[in-house]
Protein backbone atom coordinates (compact mmCIF):
# COMPACT_ATOMS: atom_id res chain seq x y z
CA UNK A 1 0.00 0.00 0.00
CA UNK A 2 1.53 3.21 -1.21
CA UNK A 3 1.61 6.60 1.43
CA UNK A 4 0.25 9.04 -0.05
CA UNK A 5 -2.04 11.98 0.36
CA UNK A 6 -5.82 11.97 0.64
CA UNK A 7 -7.43 11.97 -2.58
CA UNK A 8 -10.21 13.45 -1.27
CA UNK A 9 -10.99 17.62 -1.02
CA UNK A 10 -9.11 19.51 1.49
CA UNK A 11 -11.41 19.82 4.78
CA UNK A 12 -11.09 23.06 7.18
CA UNK A 13 -7.58 23.34 8.53
CA UNK A 14 -7.02 23.50 11.85
CA UNK A 15 -4.87 25.99 14.06
CA UNK A 16 -1.68 24.95 13.34
CA UNK A 17 -1.60 24.08 9.66
CA UNK A 18 -3.58 27.95 9.48
CA UNK A 19 -0.82 29.38 11.47
CA UNK A 20 1.80 27.58 9.11
CA UNK A 21 0.14 28.34 5.88
CA UNK A 22 -0.15 32.03 6.93
CA UNK A 23 3.40 32.38 8.45
CA UNK A 24 4.78 30.73 5.01
CA UNK A 25 2.58 33.09 2.94
CA UNK A 26 3.92 36.26 4.53
CA UNK A 27 7.77 35.73 4.57
CA UNK A 28 7.24 35.04 0.68
CA UNK A 29 5.75 38.00 0.36
CA UNK A 30 8.37 39.97 2.21
CA UNK A 31 11.22 37.91 0.25
CA UNK A 32 9.38 38.71 -2.99
CA UNK A 33 8.99 42.30 -2.42
CA UNK A 34 12.77 42.28 -1.59
CA UNK A 35 11.87 44.19 2.33
CA UNK A 36 13.93 43.62 5.01
CA UNK A 37 12.36 42.55 8.33
CA UNK A 38 13.50 45.74 9.67
CA UNK A 39 11.99 48.01 7.00
CA UNK A 40 8.76 45.89 8.00
CA UNK A 41 9.14 46.69 11.32
CA UNK A 42 9.44 50.10 10.68
CA UNK A 43 6.37 50.02 8.83
CA UNK A 44 4.08 48.68 11.02
CA UNK A 45 5.36 49.69 13.94
CA UNK A 46 6.25 46.42 15.18
CA UNK A 47 9.48 45.20 16.48
CA UNK A 48 11.73 43.01 14.44
CA UNK A 49 11.59 40.13 16.99
CA UNK A 50 7.65 40.44 16.53
CA UNK A 51 8.14 40.10 12.71
CA UNK A 52 10.49 37.19 12.90
CA UNK A 53 8.46 35.03 15.46
CA UNK A 54 5.20 35.52 13.00
CA UNK A 55 7.26 34.42 9.87
CA UNK A 56 8.53 31.51 11.96
CA UNK A 57 4.98 30.67 13.23
CA UNK A 58 5.93 31.40 16.95
CA UNK A 59 2.87 33.57 17.40
CA UNK A 60 -0.51 34.05 15.47
CA UNK A 61 -0.99 37.52 13.54
CA UNK A 62 -4.65 38.94 13.93
CA UNK A 63 -6.75 39.40 10.90
CA UNK A 64 -6.16 43.00 10.76
CA UNK A 65 -2.67 43.06 11.18
CA UNK A 66 -2.47 40.59 7.89
CA UNK A 67 -5.05 42.61 5.89
CA UNK A 68 -2.75 45.48 6.65
CA UNK A 69 0.41 43.48 6.01
CA UNK A 70 -1.06 42.51 2.59
CA UNK A 71 -1.76 45.72 1.62
CA UNK A 72 1.73 46.93 2.03
CA UNK A 73 2.78 43.88 0.21
CA UNK A 74 0.62 44.90 -2.79
CA UNK A 75 -1.46 41.59 -2.51
CA UNK A 76 -4.95 42.99 -4.29
CA UNK A 77 -6.41 39.62 -4.94
CA UNK A 78 -9.51 40.22 -2.68
CA UNK A 79 -10.23 36.45 -2.80
CA UNK A 80 -6.30 35.58 -1.21
CA UNK A 81 -6.76 38.70 1.51
CA UNK A 82 -9.87 36.81 2.42
CA UNK A 83 -8.62 33.29 2.58
CA UNK A 84 -5.71 34.26 4.76
CA UNK A 85 -7.71 36.64 6.71
CA UNK A 86 -9.43 33.32 7.62
CA UNK A 87 -6.64 31.43 8.31
CA UNK A 88 -5.26 33.79 10.95
CA UNK A 89 -8.91 33.94 12.21
CA UNK A 90 -8.31 29.98 12.37
CA UNK A 91 -4.82 30.18 13.74
CA UNK A 92 -6.12 31.72 16.93
CA UNK A 93 -8.29 29.62 18.12
CA UNK A 94 -8.09 27.09 21.56
CA UNK A 95 -7.67 23.37 21.04
CA UNK A 96 -8.22 20.69 23.25
CA UNK A 97 -4.67 20.47 24.04
CA UNK A 98 -3.73 23.83 25.49
CA UNK A 99 -5.20 22.35 28.78
CA UNK A 100 -2.07 19.93 29.13
CA UNK A 101 -0.09 23.38 28.88
CA UNK A 102 2.96 21.61 26.53
CA UNK A 103 5.79 23.12 25.46
CA UNK A 104 8.39 22.68 22.49
CA UNK A 105 8.79 20.39 19.71
CA UNK A 106 6.15 17.56 21.57
CA UNK A 107 3.76 20.45 22.00
CA UNK A 108 3.68 21.13 18.05
CA UNK A 109 3.89 17.26 17.46
CA UNK A 110 0.38 16.95 19.35
CA UNK A 111 -1.07 19.95 17.54
CA UNK A 112 0.42 18.92 13.98
CA UNK A 113 -1.05 15.01 15.04
CA UNK A 114 -4.34 16.13 15.40
CA UNK A 115 -4.62 17.60 12.15
CA UNK A 116 -3.24 15.72 10.12
CA UNK A 117 -5.22 13.05 7.38
CA UNK A 118 -2.59 10.46 7.70
CA UNK A 119 -0.23 9.46 10.28
CA UNK A 120 2.26 6.93 9.70
CA UNK A 121 3.73 5.79 12.68
CA UNK A 122 7.01 3.19 12.48
CA UNK A 123 7.58 1.90 16.54
CA UNK A 124 10.24 -0.82 17.23
CA UNK A 125 9.92 -1.04 20.50
CA UNK A 126 6.16 -0.42 21.60
CA UNK A 127 2.95 -0.41 20.59
CA UNK A 128 2.09 3.25 19.07
CA UNK A 129 0.61 5.44 21.74
CA UNK A 130 -2.53 6.21 19.54
CA UNK A 131 -3.10 2.23 19.67
CA UNK A 132 -2.37 1.74 23.27
CA UNK A 133 -5.03 0.21 26.04
CA UNK A 134 -4.99 2.76 29.02
CA UNK A 135 -3.20 -0.32 30.85
CA UNK A 136 -0.57 -0.92 28.61
CA UNK A 137 -0.01 2.97 28.37
CA UNK A 138 0.66 3.18 32.41
CA UNK A 139 2.55 0.46 32.47
CA UNK A 140 4.90 1.50 29.16
CA UNK A 141 5.15 4.93 30.16
CA UNK A 142 5.77 3.67 34.24
CA UNK A 143 8.68 1.67 32.70
CA UNK A 144 10.34 4.69 30.42
CA UNK A 145 9.79 7.22 32.96
CA UNK A 146 11.23 4.59 35.60
CA UNK A 147 8.57 5.58 37.98
CA UNK A 148 5.73 3.63 39.68
CA UNK A 149 2.57 3.44 37.54
CA UNK A 150 0.17 5.56 39.72
CA UNK A 151 2.91 8.52 39.61
CA UNK A 152 1.44 11.66 39.04
CA UNK A 153 3.55 12.02 36.35
CA UNK A 154 2.87 9.11 34.93
CA UNK A 155 -0.40 9.32 35.17
CA UNK A 156 -0.69 12.67 33.86
CA UNK A 157 1.29 11.26 30.38
CA UNK A 158 -1.16 8.96 30.06
CA UNK A 159 -4.17 11.12 30.62
CA UNK A 160 -2.82 12.99 27.44
CA UNK A 161 -2.55 9.94 25.30
CA UNK A 162 -5.94 9.03 25.78
CA UNK A 163 -6.87 12.37 24.90
CA UNK A 164 -5.15 12.50 21.83
CA UNK A 165 -6.90 8.67 21.22
CA UNK A 166 -10.17 10.54 22.18
CA UNK A 167 -9.54 13.54 19.49
CA UNK A 168 -8.84 11.16 16.88
CA UNK A 169 -11.68 9.20 17.32
CA UNK A 170 -13.72 12.54 17.24
CA UNK A 171 -12.25 13.43 13.82
CA UNK A 172 -13.97 9.74 12.85
CA UNK A 173 -17.31 11.33 12.34
CA UNK A 174 -16.01 14.52 10.21
CA UNK A 175 -15.79 14.68 6.48
CA UNK A 176 -12.26 13.72 5.46
CA UNK A 177 -11.86 11.37 8.29
CA UNK A 178 -7.87 11.15 9.09
CA UNK A 179 -6.34 7.50 9.13
CA UNK A 180 -3.72 5.71 10.63
CA UNK A 181 -0.98 3.27 8.91
CA UNK A 182 1.07 1.98 11.74
CA UNK A 183 3.88 -0.59 11.43
CA UNK A 184 5.66 -2.29 14.49
CA UNK A 185 8.37 -4.54 14.84
CA UNK A 186 7.29 -8.65 15.81
CA UNK A 187 9.51 -7.82 19.05
CA UNK A 188 6.91 -5.65 20.04
CA UNK A 189 4.65 -8.71 20.51
CA UNK A 190 6.42 -10.51 22.45
CA UNK A 191 7.69 -7.65 25.08
CA UNK A 192 5.67 -8.87 27.85
CA UNK A 193 5.09 -5.04 28.75
CA UNK A 194 2.84 -4.78 32.31
CA UNK A 195 3.01 -9.15 32.33
CA UNK A 196 1.21 -11.63 30.15
CA UNK A 197 -2.27 -10.49 30.68
CA UNK A 198 -1.67 -6.52 30.18
CA UNK A 199 0.51 -8.33 26.19
CA UNK A 200 -2.84 -9.78 25.85
CA UNK A 201 -5.21 -7.48 26.11
CA UNK A 202 -3.37 -4.89 24.16
CA UNK A 203 -2.98 -7.48 20.97
CA UNK A 204 -6.96 -7.91 21.01
CA UNK A 205 -7.81 -4.57 21.19
CA UNK A 206 -5.14 -4.24 18.58
CA UNK A 207 -7.10 -6.54 16.34
CA UNK A 208 -10.39 -4.65 17.37
CA UNK A 209 -8.97 -1.56 15.42
CA UNK A 210 -7.66 -3.37 12.91
CA UNK A 211 -11.03 -4.81 11.74
CA UNK A 212 -11.71 -0.88 10.56
CA UNK A 213 -9.71 -1.41 7.62
CA UNK A 214 -10.78 2.02 6.63
CA UNK A 215 -9.45 3.80 9.53
CA UNK A 216 -5.76 1.55 10.30
CA UNK A 217 -3.56 -0.28 8.25
CA UNK A 218 -1.49 -2.44 10.54
CA UNK A 219 1.84 -3.68 9.34
CA UNK A 220 4.66 -5.97 11.14
CA UNK A 221 8.04 -6.35 10.53
CA UNK A 222 9.17 -10.05 11.26
CA UNK A 223 11.96 -10.27 13.04
CA UNK A 224 13.84 -12.51 10.19
CA UNK A 225 13.20 -9.57 7.47
CA UNK A 226 16.01 -9.51 5.59
CA UNK A 227 14.93 -5.92 4.00
CA UNK A 228 14.19 -4.00 6.95
CA UNK A 229 14.47 -0.22 6.43
CA UNK A 230 13.36 0.75 9.69
CA UNK A 231 16.68 0.13 12.29
CA UNK A 232 17.80 3.58 11.86
CA UNK A 233 14.82 4.12 14.54
CA UNK A 234 11.15 5.09 15.04
CA UNK A 235 9.39 7.97 14.05
CA UNK A 236 6.09 9.44 13.22
CA UNK A 237 5.38 10.74 9.80
CA UNK A 238 1.84 13.23 9.61
CA UNK A 239 0.50 13.99 5.98
CA UNK A 240 -1.90 16.93 5.34
CA UNK A 241 -4.57 17.57 3.22
CA UNK A 242 -3.66 21.11 3.05
CA UNK A 243 -1.78 21.06 -0.64
CA UNK A 244 0.24 23.87 0.42
CA UNK A 245 1.17 22.34 3.52
CA UNK A 246 4.27 19.65 3.96
CA UNK A 247 4.60 16.55 5.67
CA UNK A 248 5.55 16.81 9.30
CA UNK A 249 8.28 14.29 10.75
CA UNK A 250 8.61 13.56 14.83
CA UNK A 251 11.63 11.94 15.84
CA UNK A 252 11.82 11.22 19.76
CA UNK A 253 14.89 10.44 21.68
CA UNK A 254 15.63 8.44 25.23
CA UNK A 255 15.64 11.07 27.77
CA UNK A 256 12.04 13.11 26.24
CA UNK A 257 14.86 14.37 23.15
CA UNK A 258 12.68 15.05 20.19
CA UNK A 259 13.04 16.87 17.07
CA UNK A 260 10.34 18.04 14.49
CA UNK A 261 10.92 18.81 10.91
CA UNK A 262 9.55 19.69 7.58
CA UNK A 263 12.56 18.49 5.69
CA UNK A 264 14.01 15.16 4.40
CA UNK A 265 10.35 13.70 4.55
CA UNK A 266 10.58 11.77 1.32
CA UNK A 267 13.16 9.44 2.71
CA UNK A 268 10.99 8.70 5.53
CA UNK A 269 8.20 8.01 3.11
CA UNK A 270 10.24 5.75 1.29
CA UNK A 271 11.06 3.87 4.68
CA UNK A 272 7.66 3.49 5.45
CA UNK A 273 6.69 2.32 1.90
CA UNK A 274 9.43 -0.72 2.46
CA UNK A 275 8.12 -1.46 5.65
CA UNK A 276 4.55 -2.09 4.35
CA UNK A 277 6.03 -3.80 1.30
CA UNK A 278 8.52 -6.19 2.96
CA UNK A 279 6.49 -6.70 6.10
CA UNK A 280 3.27 -8.21 6.96
CA UNK A 281 0.13 -6.33 6.22
CA UNK A 282 -3.18 -7.37 5.93
CA UNK A 283 -4.29 -11.07 7.07
CA UNK A 284 -0.92 -11.82 7.08
CA UNK A 285 -0.09 -9.07 10.15
CA UNK A 286 -3.47 -10.10 11.67
CA UNK A 287 -2.49 -13.67 12.03
CA UNK A 288 1.09 -12.83 13.39
CA UNK A 289 -1.52 -11.17 16.15
CA UNK A 290 -3.51 -14.21 17.29
CA UNK A 291 -0.03 -15.88 16.94
CA UNK A 292 1.46 -14.34 19.40
CA UNK A 293 -1.37 -14.23 21.62
CA UNK A 294 -1.77 -17.43 21.46
CA UNK A 295 1.46 -17.96 22.68
CA UNK A 296 0.81 -15.90 25.68
CA UNK A 297 -1.91 -18.42 26.69
CA UNK A 298 0.81 -21.45 27.01
CA UNK A 299 2.36 -22.32 30.12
Amino acid sequence: MAVTRSGSEPAEVGPIVARELVRARLKNLREASELSAATVAQHTGWSVSKLNRIENGEVTVQPFELRALLSYYAVEDETEVTALARLSQASRARQWYSKHRLTGAFQRFVAYEYEASVINIWQLLFFPGLLQTEEYAREITALSMRRSPHHEEVLSRVRLRMDRQQAFHERLARPNAPRIVAVIDESVLKRPVGGPDCLRRQIDHLLELAEDTDVYTIGITPLDLVHHSGLGGTFELLQFDAPDHDDVLYVEAAAGASSLQMSRTPLFRDIMQDMLTYGRTGEDAIEMLRRARADLTRP
